[in-house]
């Protein structure tokens, strides 16, 4: 089974860091991933906070 490269925290980070004025390309290329990860992370992710995310998480929801 995968290892999971990074937690919640790092993928809320991540989002965030996207939205600023850097180019996804380089926001991709800092953190090692895909750009299609981060358009799945955004799909998921976009439109929570933290607190949010860790409430669907435990929910079992993803």
């Amino acid at each position: 089974m995968k290892k999971k490269r990074h937690s919640l925290e790092s993928i809320m980070r991540i989002l965030r860091q996207a939205q600023s004025d850097q180019s996804i390309a380089a926001v991709c290329r800092e953190h090692e991933i895909t750009e299609q990860t981060l358009h799945r992370w955004r799909r998921k992710y976009d439109n929570m906070d933290l607190a949010d995310a860790k409430r669907l998480k435990a929910l079992g929801q993803y």
